[in-house]
């Protein structure tokens, strides 16, 4: 199979990413691509795929490439191998073993009528996040887009933008809005939103005052869903409950409750989510939940839109600038819009 080079396009996106980083090139490291189709015929897949990605990110961008073959090598001087999948928190050790600053792995399955849908996941060492995504062609007429179209979707993703955006928010549709805008800015939001065509349904209930700040709010960027997801990672393995004969009965009641607040939303996180999501939807009749989180002075702000009836995050996009009236006028004006992607 002949893989075809990226198309002029993705150079010039890249090339404000490019600017904006005068450091040392990042390092991006390639892992397997496992095959989940118990078809043993596309086992070959999972060491193409991730060399084709990692070939069409050298070709149009100042990056330090490791595939997969030269990471199982480097991990055979301390007795170790490349395994074929990693729990998330297992990447902390490996990125720093190899010294990449980015590790890319995932898996691919044959869909019905000859398509093949490949999930890719980015784990950024330095955020400590991992970005996930999907998509979808055909696997001999559209292999070599297939191949652009993901690499383009890592080129946004990893730009200073972090943008990623697989659908539009149609007008009419309604919008739970969460942020940490208040008073008379938080209405000059609403009305945005109402004047386009967006019902829009407050997520704050009706309080004039917003006790989220500008730091707290960042704790919201990160969003998990079926499909598509930005997550942050955490190790199970660093948090210990430690009680024994020695702790007290309030000691005790205390590291019980703080256990259990980890098991429901740490370990159970998916699951707790998706009983506030249903409940949105059974109750209010939502059809996308909006976080946008605002800088302390209105000038930047960042957003995600989670189609909670798919469970799927549908845009991601950080660092839209302007006063306040810019930066409503540009989301909805990007919300609106249609990615087009060849």
């Amino acid at each position: 199979m002949k893989l075809a080079r990226i198309p002029v396009a993705a150079l010039v996106l890249v090339i404000g990413m490019i600017a904006a980083r005068a450091e040392a090139a990042p390092t991006m490291a390639f892992g397997y691509l496992v095959n989940r189709s118990h078809d043993a015929n596309y086992d070959y897949l999972e060491t193409l795929f991730p060399n084709s990605f990692a070939n069409a990110l050298r070709n149009i961008f100042y990056v330090t490439i490791i595939k997969p073959g030269q990471i199982d090598r480097e991990l055979g001087k301390d007795g170790l191998s490349l395994e074929k999948q990693y729990r998330p928190h297992e990447l902390m050790e490996l990125t720093e073993r190899i010294s990449a600053d980015y590790f890319i792995y995932g898996d691919f399955d044959i869909l019905p009528n000859d398509r093949i849908s490949i999930r890719l996941n980015v784990y950024g060492r330095g955020l400590n996040r991992v970005f996930t995504f999907s998509n979808v062609g055909a696997m001999e007429k559209e292999i070599f887009k297939l191949v652009d179209r993901i690499t383009l979707i890592m080129v946004d993703f990893l730009g200073k933008n972090n943008f990623f955006m697989s659908g539009i928010v149609p007008r009419g549709s309604k919008i739970g809005i969460f942020t940490n805008l208040q008073g008379a800015d938080l209405n000059r939001l609403y009305c945005a939103f109402l004047n386009a065509g967006y019902g829009v349904a407050s997520m704050q209930v009706n309080y004039i005052d917003n006790n989220l700040t500008a730091d707290m709010i960042e704790s919201f960027k990160c969003i998990e869903a079926a499909g598509t997801s930005y997550r942050r990672v955490s190790n199970p393995q660093a948090v210990r409950f430690l009680h024994g004969t020695w702790t007290g009965e309030r000691y005790y009641e205390e590291i019980t409750y703080t256990r259990e607040a980890y098991r429901i939303y740490d370990a159970g996180y998916t699951a707790a989510r998706s009983a506030v999501l249903n409940g949105l939807v059974a109750r209010h009749a939502i059809d996308m939940v909006m976080v946008i989180g605002f800088n302390a002075s209105r000038t930047r702000a960042w957003v995600r839109c989670l189609d909670i009836k798919n469970n799927d995050l549908i845009w991601m996009q950080s660092n839209i600038r302007g006063g306040l009236p810019g930066i409503c006028s540009a989301i909805l004006a990007r919300m609106g819009t249609e990615l087009t992607r060849k």
